[in-house]
Order: structure tokens, then C-alpha cells, then sequence
């Protein structure tokens, strides 16, 4: 399977104890994208991603896309700016990181585990369209999950934006 990446809503929401929640700091992002993920996970969202030999990746949405969502930002605006960027997965048991390079009109990614998992193979490459278009919709769709679920998170910025940012890489 190639590298691929999801957010999945619930046909239903799940009431959510995580929303009704004070939010102890609306400034600072990463308790943000931990709290966001805490919401979403709470209502019922799940995520799948697989890549590098291995279909599913077995994330959970509370924990371990927290890891993703808080360098959100820092590697979008590398991928945008620069072609270059890279994700540390380093929840327990993931524990790998990826790095993006631009290459004409695709991306070359690199799997880097620090574990007994050996990405096979360790290099993929995914078009630039579609590396947008997937973060695209995980962007959107965090953003639409949290609107959906009442949490106050949907009206902070990034998250305040992502429901209607469409991203270029090329």
C-alpha cells in the first residue's frame, strides 16, 4: 500500500465530555492540537495511515494524531515555502519520523524507524497534487470535527482557518 493518511468522522457524534472542558491556555498550539485531538477522539473519530510496507499504521486519534496535528504548521509551512519538511511520529510504539522533499512534481519520502519495524520500502513517492489533497482533507476535516462537536478549539487560529484552506505543494 502506498503512503496514505486519514481522518474518519463517525456517522454519529458522540456526546463529548473532553468540549465541556475549560481550555486552560487558548494561546499556546500544541495543548491546542492536544485537546483538539482529545475532542475528536472523544466524539468518535478515527484516523488511519499506512505506508512503507505496512497498511495500517494503528494510530489513535487522542494520542497519537496529536503528534501529527502539533507540527501541523511548522511542516505545512516548510512544504509550501521550501519542499522540504519532516514529522516525528514518536508516540510510544510508533516511534518513526518521515521527511518530504520536493522532486519536480512529486514528493520523495523517507521512513526513518527507531524501532524493530523496518519500513520496506523506505522510500515512497507521492505526487504533489495528492500529498495536498491529503492534507487538504485532514485539515479540513479536523477543523470540521471540532466545529461539529461545539469545542471552542474550531474558533482559534490555525484551526479557525484550516475549514476552508486549500493547500498547493507544487
Amino acid at each position: 500500500m502506498p503512503f496514505d493518511f486519514g481522518l474518519s468522522r463517525p456517522a454519529t457524534l458522540a456526546p463529548s465530555n473532553v468540549v465541556a472542558e475549560p481550555l486552560e491556555d487558548r494561546h499556546d498550539y500544541e495543548y491546542l492540537a492536544m485537546r483538539a485531538c482529545a475532542v475528536l477522539a472523544d466524539v468518535g473519530y478515527t484516523f488511519h495511515i499506512g505506508g512503507f510496507g505496512r497498511d495500517d499504521w494503528r494510530f489513535d486519534v487522542s494520542y497519537d494524531v496529536s503528534t501529527l496535528v502539533e507540527q501541523l504548521p511548522d511542516l505545512l509551512d516548510g512544504l509550501v515555502t521550501h519542499g522540504l519538511g519532516e514529522v516525528d511520529f514518536y508516540s510510544q510504539g510508533v516511534e518513526r519520523s518521515i521527511t518530504f522533499e520536493r522532486s519536480a512534481e512529486a514528493y520523495v519520502l523517507r521512513c526513518h524507524s527507531r524501532t524493530s519495524f523496518t519500513p520496506s520500502p523506505d522510500v515512497e513517492h507521492v505526487g504533489s497534487t495528492r500529498l495536498a489533497e491529503l492534507f487538504t482533507r485532514l485539515t479540513t476535516e479536523i477543523a470540521a470535527g471540532l466545529r461539529a462537536a461545539g469545542s471552542e478549539i474550531a474558533g482559534l487560529h490555525p484551526f479557525d482557518t484550516w475549514h476552508r484552506r486549500r493547500w498547493t505543494l507544487s
